[in-house]
């Protein structure tokens, strides 16, 4: 049976029809798929075109039209088993944003012109949006060129534009503000300020951000962390695995061994000061989840980084769980840690992400230097011409 009944949202009654025909070039087999049917009938007739083509020409004629939306869905049948859940999930929600211009189009006509114009005309959407969706259709577009559909993948040439909403990627968290968050935190009274989350959680909030602080792991790393990925003897930390959650519902929440990039799954060194939070904790914490909630369960971490965002907000601090990264990867240049030993503190997958982010981080010292100077000088100029005595007239 070549013909497939596959639910489809995108589909008024819920479902369209998909033919898939394996034939061989060559001795080898090649598999043809094409979905979005309305009816069996219309699958049954292009099932039947494509089988005489492929007994005249020996393979089918890939020059069909084929639109965007019909890659996609492909895509997510065949392709998505190459990428993490994440990935998967933050390819479905930006879908939507082109599925219904770009999405209608053949993808054969989708060149570089086409996609410029269509992220020009976006300019007044968040960059962080426009940029999210340019890497959900690259992603559909590799996908295409596997099957043999296009041979080059317009997205690389692309610029995104767009509104900055959201803080500076580049900002860090000073010590001082980090014992201040931390120790809010740990100090939560359970309805203070109209808050409904319970005392554990918050301190298993702070403990979360302690980690973060003194390993620069991602959100995802630190809530997926168990009591024995830490050696409080030898003073190392694991991390092995990951917390699926987007897309989830809280219950349904596990953790994966599939990391981000292969440099993401590393023992390191744990920081005396960390050792000693962590192996405090652990006499309160009956669980084997580090950072869990009072019944032991994963915490969500958009709810996390609310609570801790809104507290932060009324203490005068900014912050967003990233910035944790950014504010290690910041300690480890200002104390001259070689790249080597700050790939592996930071888990890169190699020199060159480690070498890319202290150039940024060189960058921005300089220019706050610079700006430094010559603040001073203004001001020194300033008070000079506002002192200096009148010429006689």
């Amino acid at each position: 049976m070549s013909i497939f009944k596959r639910k489809r949202k995108t589909q008024k009654n819920g479902y369209a029809y998909e033919v898939q025909i394996y034939y061989k070039v060559k001795g080898v087999t090649k598999r043809y798929t094409k979905g979005g049917f309305k009816t069996k009938k219309e699958a049954q007739e292009h099932e039947a075109m494509t089988l005489e083509q492929i007994r005249n020409e020996g393979k089918p004629d890939i020059k069909r039209t084929i639109t965007l939306n019909q890659v996609y869905e492909e895509f997510m049948e065949l392709g998505a088993v190459d990428y993490q859940p994440t990935t998967i999930a933050n390819t479905k929600k930006y879908y939507r944003k082109f599925k219904d211009e770009l999405g209608k189009m053949d993808i054969r006509e989708i060149d570089y012109q086409t996609l410029q114009e269509w992220f020009n005309a976006r300019s007044d959407d968040g960059i962080g949006t426009n940029e999210n969706a340019k890497k959900a259709i690259s992603r559909i577009f590799r996908f295409a060129i596997k099957c043999g559909y296009i041979t080059s993948n317009p997205c690389a040439y692309v610029t995104c534009v767009g509104i900055e909403r959201h803080e500076d990627r580049g900002q860090t968290l000073s010590r001082e503000d980090f014992i201040r968050l931390t120790s809010t935190l740990n100090e939560y009274v359970q309805g203070d300020g109209g808050r409904k989350t319970d005392e554990f959680t918050m301190k298993s909030y702070a403990i979360a951000v302690s980690i973060g602080y003194y390993t620069g792991a991602r959100v995802s790393e630190v809530l997926a962390l168990e009591k024995s990925d830490i050696d409080l003897d030898r003073g190392t930390i694991s991390f092995n695995k990951k917390l699926q959650y987007v897309g989830l519902k809280q219950k349904q929440y596990y953790t994966s061994e599939k990391m981000k990039t292969k440099g993401s799954r590393s023992t390191i060194p744990l920081a005396s000061e960390l050792a000693d939070i962590l192996a405090e904790w652990f006499t309160v914490n009956p669980y084997a989840v580090i950072c869990c909630n009072s019944n032991g369960g994963y915490i969500d971490p958009n709810s996390m980084q609310t609570i801790i965002k809104k507290i932060a907000k009324e203490m005068g601090i900014t912050f967003y769980f990233h910035m944790l990264r950014h504010t290690m990867a910041t300690n480890l240049y200002n104390n001259g840690v070689d790249i080597k030993t700050a790939m592996e503190i930071l888990r890169h997958a190699n020199a060159s992400t480690t070498l890319e982010v202290y150039s940024h981080i060189s960058e921005a010292h300089k220019r706050e230097a610079l700006n430094g100077i010559f603040e001073k000088n203004h001001v020194k100029s300033t008070l000079s011409s506002e002192s200096a005595p009148s010429k006689p007239n």
